[in-house]
């Protein structure tokens, strides 16, 4: 995945951040079938801070746009919603504003060929 053309500060990439790497898919597992499982790892606390929520919404984004993209389809076929999904490994002691807002997410990834999933660490 590219890094975007924003130079809007809550973006750059911040390794003392929940999310230090906006821009960069944190894992990909391909499916043999057909799709793949991309996680998004949040391995320490997040917050609601309006930083914090922006980037996380980035990194879904960040993921839908390479869905959507010709390298996706190549490695890993068509993206459906029954075999494409983003998973949100989330650390426990997040705020729990952060699930309400993954919550609202759910049709966005969907019109972008996607399940969202929401675990905990």
């Amino acid at each position: 995945m590219e890094n975007g053309s924003s130079d809007d500060d809550l973006y750059i990439d911040d390794p003392s951040h929940p999310i230090p790497y906006v821009y960069n898919c944190d894992v990909e597992a391909i499916i043999k079938s057909g799709g793949s499982d991309l996680s998004i790892v949040v391995a320490s606390p997040l917050g609601s801070d309006t930083r914090s929520l922006k980037r996380l919404l980035k990194k879904i984004e960040t993921y839908l746009r390479f869905i959507g993209s010709e390298e996706f389809r190549t490695e890993s076929g068509v993206p459906t919603v029954d075999n494409t999904r983003i998973v949100v490994h989330l650390h426990k002691a997040s705020d729990p504003a952060v699930l309400r807002a993954l919550s609202q997410c759910h049709d966005w990834v969907m019109d972008n060929n996607a399940k969202l999933i929401v675990e905990y660490l």
